[in-house]
């Protein structure tokens, strides 16, 4: 299989300003992870991983250095264009769910299609809703609200509502963290079926046992890759 670079940085550098301190949060930063690959990244608390992972996710930019997304440029963007491939291309599933506790399964996982423009393709994506509910096995939560639902369910309306728009690459920041062990076995095991479906997945994780489910393993010290190497065998979660 050809495997071109989906996610490609080059030297990049990620300095916070204050008015007395620099801050350099990534430094000389080059990483390429291949379309179809499943890539965690880990460190500890400060390390960077989860400014790599925003940078990543067009959701904070890098202050030199490049990024391409799919061959393509990010620097440089408008605010309006990076929202878009924000939506478009990109799916993100947290650590703290970030879905509207009040609002139903069924609505959290549409949110991402009202910013559609074409009608018709909201309408496409929206009648697979039922499908891709039953795929991650909650089906018969589709009109329930989130509130009401365990730790597990939600982050799967999570990962439901990441795949609604069909994007090419998953970011996950610490998808497990706030799950018992059991349950965190089910989600990774989840992430790996979506992988293995094509999906590019990058996982910010503390948890080797999670990094194990994955092809690589980027490790980050004080904004520095220090390691890039093939994921250990499999372990039990």
């Amino acid at each position: 299989m050809n495997r071109t670079h989906m996610l490609e940085l080059n030297n990049l550098n990620k300095i916070f300003k204050t008015r007395k301190h620099e801050f350099h949060a990534l430094s000389d930063v080059s990483l390429t992870i291949a379309r179809g690959e499943m890539v965690a990244v880990m460190g500890t608390s400060g390390s960077g991983k989860t400014t790599l992972l925003n940078i990543l996710g067009c959701i904070d930019h890098a202050s030199s250095g490049s990024y391409l997304l799919n061959q393509n440029p990010v620097e440089g963007q408008s605010l309006r264009t990076l929202a878009g491939i924000r939506n478009r291309d990109l799916g993100f599933v947290m650590q703290d769910f970030a879905l509207v506790d009040h609002y139903s399964v069924q609505k959290n996982v549409l949110l991402p299609l009202e910013y559609l423009k074409d009608r018709k393709l909201r309408k496409e994506r929206a009648a697979k809703l039922p499908a891709l509910l039953e795929k991650l096995h909650i089906g018969q939560k589709q009109r329930e609200k989130v509130m009401n639902l365990s730790g597990g369910q939600k982050q799967r309306v999570a990962i439901a509502r990441a795949l609604i728009n069909e994007p090419e690459v998953i970011l996950a920041d610490e998808p497990t963290g706030a799950l018992d062990q059991k349950t965190s076995q089910e989600i990774i095991e989840l992430m790996r079926s979506i992988n293995e479906e094509g999906k590019t997945v990058v996982i910010v994780t503390h948890d080797p046992n999670i990094a194990a489910y994955c092809d690589r393993i980027v490790r980050i010290e004080d904004g520095r890759i220090v390691e890039d190497s093939a994921a250990p065998s499999l372990v039990q979660v």
